[in-house]
């Protein structure tokens, strides 16, 4: 048991650091794993809510998936592990993007 958990939380660590993993999300952690990426590219902090709001519809979705009885949706407990490290992206995003001089807009 602690082998097979082990193993699914290193499987997870080399998706978050983008090495492996299929090139199109096949589910949900698949693509948390997806955004996991995206967020280290973002330019602003527009881009970061619109990935906050798909964390929520992927986490609602499993969720509503579990309690329907549904034997694909994925466990709660990794769905949190997983979620709980993208805000930690998120928010590190946030702090390199608070740390760039603004740019003025051209109006």
């Amino acid at each position: 048991m602690a082998l097979g958990a082990a193993a699914t939380v290193l499987a997870g660590a080399w998706k978050f650091l983008g090495i492996g993993g299929p090139a199109t999300p096949k589910g949900p952690l698949d693509s948390l794993y997806a955004l996991a990426r995206r967020i280290r590219k973002v330019d602003t902090e527009a881009e970061l809510s619109d990935i906050e709001e798909e964390i929520d519809n992927i986490l609602k979705a499993e969720q509503a998936k579990s309690a329907d009885g549904d034997d694909s949706a994925v466990d709660a407990a990794t769905l949190n592990v997983a979620a709980h490290r993208l805000e930690n992206l998120i928010h590190d995003r946030r702090a390199v993007l608070a740390k760039r001089p603004a740019v003025a807009s051209a109006a």
